[in-house]
């Protein structure tokens, strides 16, 4: 099977089995941090974020797009390297190759904070998204020097 088909193949099952959980009403935590560690901005999808969804998706593209960059770069100059008869050419090349590993390693850190923050808003997003209806049913009122805490189910 061609690798496109292949890739498109798992983005269509992946989305099929997120769209079953859009539909839901009452929003669940641990389900929307499992699509927020399957796909950039999933879990803010889930709890209908759609700004952030778009703002986590670009963020976390960008970091994605320059790893893949960095690591490329990397392994450009690491075969050059390889390939030179030339000691001192050979030494400039493992350097910028060093460089762009040291970019890389930071572009993976940045990819891990940025998807545990994601997943972290997912989490709250999901667990207070009927914070509304909640906040409804209570009341509280000062009457007579007293506070009554009124909560109705």
């Amino acid at each position: 099977m061609d690798s496109k088909l292949k890739k498109a193949l798992v983005l269509a099952i992946l989305c099929a089995a997120m769209a079953s959980g859009f539909a839901q009403a009452k929003r669940v935590p641990s389900r929307a941090v499992l699509y927020s560690a399957a796909f950039p901005g999933g879990g803010q999808l889930y709890n209908h974020a759609w700004l952030k969804a778009g703002l986590v998706m670009g963020v976390q593209g960008f970091f994605i797009g320059s790893a893949i960059y960095h690591g490329g770069e990397k392994n450009y100059w690491q075969e050059l390297a390889e390939n030179t008869e030339d000691q001192f050419l050979q030494q400039q090349y493992l350097a910028r190759s060093r460089d762009f590993n040291d970019e890389l390693n930071n572009d993976i850190w940045w990819i891990g904070i940025t998807a545990g923050l994601s997943m972290l808003d997912a989490y709250v997003d999901a667990y207070l998204s009927d914070y509304d209806a909640e906040r409804e049913k209570m009341r509280l009122r000062f009457s007579d020097g007293a506070v009554v805490l009124q909560y109705r189910f």
